[in-house]
């Protein structure tokens, strides 16, 4: 299951949280949004990125990382 943390230009309410798929949702600074959690696969993860396209927001970092690669 990929962890991922993504951070996004501007911000968004924690309520929105099962529209992203459950991941949550914080304020890192004024203007910027954390997205952290696990996801089920890597759909899901191009999914959530597909989703905040729809709202137009735009993308500082994303870090994706396989946990089940590690634990091999």
């Amino acid at each position: 299951m990929p962890d991922i943390e993504i951070h996004i230009k501007g911000n968004i309410d924690p309520g929105w949280s099962d529209w992203f798929e459950g991941l949550s949702i914080s304020q890192a600074s004024p203007g910027e949004t954390v997205l952290k959690g696990q996801l089920i696969d890597k759909a899901a993860v191009f999914g959530v990125l597909s989703r905040i396209s729809s709202l137009g927001l735009a993308l500082i970092s994303v870090q994706c990382q396989d946990v089940e690669s590690e634990a091999q």
